[in-house]
């Protein structure tokens, strides 16, 4: 299959990697050769580091040569069986590259976004209906397991079914979500721990560092195995009911960004790529990266065992 990523920033070398590992041929396409060196050079790395910690048996050379990387989009998706878009979340920008996969793409090739958020095919109705959907690749897209794939009632069945047995070949775990909502099904999840963590940290209730504490020593710690679902018949649904009526009534219900994410963005205090955000960060900004990167890897090694 001829696989077509458009941007080379911080998703798309991922995503292509995904793809590359999937035994596809990849073409990464962006409009600056600096950035799609800087791609090339972090696909390369990834993959590398994926042979190091032993997750896959790679010839990494071998997956090279099924890469190219192209600034004409024009040449990129002549032959595109499947395109995937990672370009920033600006709709001119967007528009300006769905105008231009519609003159150049086969009519039958399958273009998804990767959007986080944005309802790009009710946006956009009229761009290759029934074959534009979109497939939110999580952070980092090589290593997250889980693909959201996202339809409306215009989407082609067929083309959702097709994706996601390819996904899952790719070894990807992708659900299907039926319609959009904002922010999809993982974003409104995290989001609404967030705001909940955020508004107890305000209270004075808990520091910050704890409340990560108990998220990685706990809630995570148990979520990588069992579901918030499986997890409610786990515990009992009759003792889920008792909890929920004493706690609803008491958890955050504001519609505004937390205080503190925003006095923060007015300082200028915007997390890693700045140096602080909530904690403060080295300047080496890649061997942080690549200490999670190294960690996250670890942990796909023990859930692709408990697969097994």
């Amino acid at each position: 299959m001829n696989v077509v990523v458009i941007g080379s920033g911080v998703m798309g070398p991922g995503i292509a990697q995904v793809f590359l590992m999937g035994g596809h041929r990849v073409v990464m396409n962006d409009i600056k050769m600096e950035a799609l060196a800087e791609g090339t050079k972090a696909l390369r790395n990834s993959l590398n580091l994926f042979v190091e910690k032993g997750i896959a048996d790679l010839d990494v050379e071998a997956l090279m040569g099924n890469f190219q990387t192209m600034t004409s989009l024009e040449e990129a998706v002549k032959d595109a069986d499947l395109v995937i878009e990672a370009v920033p979340e600006v709709i001119p920008i967007k528009q300006q590259v769905y105008e231009n996969l519609d003159r150049f793409c086969p009519k039958d090739t399958v273009i998804v976004s990767n959007t986080s958020a944005l309802p790009l095919p009710e946006i956009f109705p009229h761009f290759r209906p029934g074959n534009f959907f979109v497939a939110h690749f999580m952070n980092p897209p090589q290593i997250i397991p889980l693909v959201e794939i996202v339809k409306n009632d215009k989407t082609d069945p067929e083309k959702v079914a097709w994706l996601r047995a390819e996904l899952e070949r790719c070894g990807k775990k992708p659900i299907v979500i039926n319609q959009f909502v904002k922010g999809f099904l993982t974003n409104r999840l995290q989001t609404a721990m967030a705001r909940e963590a955020l508004y107890l940290y305000e209270k004075g209730i808990v520091s910050l560092e704890d409340l990560d504490i108990a998220n990685t020593a706990c809630i995570g710690f148990k979520s990588a195995w069992q579901g918030t679902v499986e997890t409610m018949d786990y515990i009992g649904l009759d003792t889920c009911a008792f909890a929920y009526n004493v706690i609803f009534p008491d958890l955050c219900n504001d519609t505004t960004v937390p205080a503190i994410v925003g006095q923060k963005v007015q300082e200028g205090k915007l997390g890693l790529k700045t140096g602080e955000g909530f904690f403060k960060y080295p300047e080496d900004h890649e061997e942080v990266q690549m200490k999670r990167q190294a960690g996250l890897l670890e942990q796909l090694k023990l859930f692709n065992a408990y697969l097994k």
